[in-house]
């Protein structure tokens, strides 16, 4: 699954930094400035959890920690519900995001939180090696 999170990661840094070059071209949001601004937060949260996904997985990979994979798919997820809704409002104004974009938010909070659940995991198992 590990594997799987970090080519998602990959193929997500490439997405996000391909759909910044063709926003900048893309007619229909060099119109209303709301739709640049929705597209704007969909590619800055897509660029920072894209990034927390890839160390959230690598570290899975490496230290086999359940909780380090949680937080990778909880990234992926919420990349997928927050950003990809936010970037089809922005290109088509399909109100479809609605309320799936919340959700994805919901899923990168989670993912935040599960860092600090594996990192407490981590802590208690270095202590406990090393008595």
């Amino acid at each position: 699954m590990a594997k799987f999170l970090i080519i998602f990661a990959a193929l997500n840094g490439a997405l996000a930094t391909g759909l910044a070059a063709v926003a900048s071209h893309y007619p229909s949001l060099q119109g209303p400035l709301y739709l640049l601004d929705i597209f704007s937060k969909a590619n800055s949260q897509h660029f920072v959890h894209t990034l927390a996904c890839l160390v959230t997985a690598l570290t899975a990979y490496f230290t086999q920690q359940r909780s380090w994979l949680v937080a990778s798919c909880l990234f992926a997820l919420g990349i997928t519900l927050f950003s990809y809704t936010l970037y089809l409002f922005a290109f088509t104004g399909a109100k479809i995001a609605g309320f799936l974009t919340p959700l994805g938010g919901v899923c990168f909070i989670l993912g935040w939180l599960s860092i600090g659940i594996a990192a407490w995991r981590l802590n208690k198992l270095t202590q406990f090696s090393e008595k």
